[in-house]
């Protein structure tokens, strides 16, 4: 064999792995979504979840160039878990350097869904140190450690079930005028 026919099947399996490759690529930037909603859960930006998977994805392409490189994974499943371990690092670098930034515009952070949520979790949680310390109980026992209603009875010494069941119900209501009235006020 001559080196331009080893040259003419070089290109040929160059020009079919391109192929692939765009290919690839064009089915992986459909599954975008799934990747930001999966980063987000670990606490990423829609920003900072793009630029990773942007990076996520040259990395795979080079990967996928080197013929060394044996993929054991689906190419969805390679780039999403290369996404995450650039956020872990991206994050831990992040917490080492002890930002100490104060945002100008808190208007901007307000926008954002976890910072409402947050907000909302602050006033219910002052809210509930308002109320008596049974509705805090009875609250916390069920919310929190999600005892059935008799089991609630007996712990906190009402009649029964339907007592507590009334109790929570009252403690509930107690709380949303807390967190209504400090939300008017």
């Amino acid at each position: 064999m001559n080196s331009t026919s080893v040259e003419k099947k070089t290109m040929i399996h160059s020009k079919e792995t391109d192929v692939n490759s765009a290919e690839q690529l064009k089915a992986l930037y459909k599954k975008w979504p799934d990747v930001k909603r999966y980063l987000k859960t670990y606490g990423c930006s829609s920003t900072d979840a793009e630029d990773l998977f942007q990076e996520a994805l040259l990395i795979y392409i080079r990967k996928i160039e080197d013929p060394t490189f044996e993929l054991t994974v689906a190419p969805f499943h390679y780039v999403k878990n290369t996404c995450k371990y650039l956020w872990y690092n991206q994050a831990r670098k992040e917490g080492k350097k002890q930002k100490t930034e104060i945002h100008e515009n808190i208007a901007d952070i307000e926008d954002d869904d976890w910072f409402q949520k947050e907000m909302k979790l602050q006033r219910i949680e002052h809210a509930i140190s308002k109320i008596g310390k049974q509705c805090q109980e009875i609250l916390k026992l069920f919310y929190g450690k999600s005892w059935s209603m008799s089991e609630i009875a007996k712990k906190v010494g009402l009649r029964n079930d339907k007592v507590v069941k009334a109790q929570k119900y009252r403690c509930i209501n107690k709380v949303k005028d807390q967190v209504n009235e400090e939300h008017n006020s």
